[in-house]
């Protein structure tokens, strides 16, 4: 029997497209993997419907593999969009809100306080 040892790939050309390709490849899955593990979670932990007082406002909790927890206040007519608001760190995550004044007073209980004017949320209304 004749053994035939010629390898399936052949050509300078071939090889340089095969390397092209699973350089592609491998770096499309690079990038995949990391939207997937950067890319942070967030879960509604506290909520209020918008009302003819003001806008929905909506506490999130944001996790992500590398980093701390941390959270925002979402400002608008449903927990899926809105102005987003970030609570610094250490301040409690249920802030009282108060409409009116031409905005929208987050207060805190540890005296903090965030304004936001109407104008960054009422567009979504």
């Amino acid at each position: 029997m004749v053994s035939d040892s010629r390898p399936l790939v052949t050509g300078c050309l071939v090889k340089i497209l095969v390397f092209l390709l699973g350089a592609i490849l491998g770096t499309g899955l690079t990038v995949v993997a990391g939207v997937v593990l950067f890319i942070p979670g967030r879960t509604t932990v506290h909520s209020t419907p918008q009302s003819s007082a003001g806008p929905g406002v909506f506490v999130k909790k944001v996790d992500s593999l590398f980093g701390a927890t941390s959270y925002e206040v979402w400002l608008g007519p449903d927990e899926s969009r809105g102005h987003v608001v970030p609570i610094p760190r250490g301040w409690e995550d249920d802030p009282e809100a108060v409409f009116g004044g031409g905005g929208t007073r987050l207060r805190f209980d540890n005296g903090g306080e965030i304004f936001v004017p109407e104008s960054a949320y009422a567009g979504g209304r």
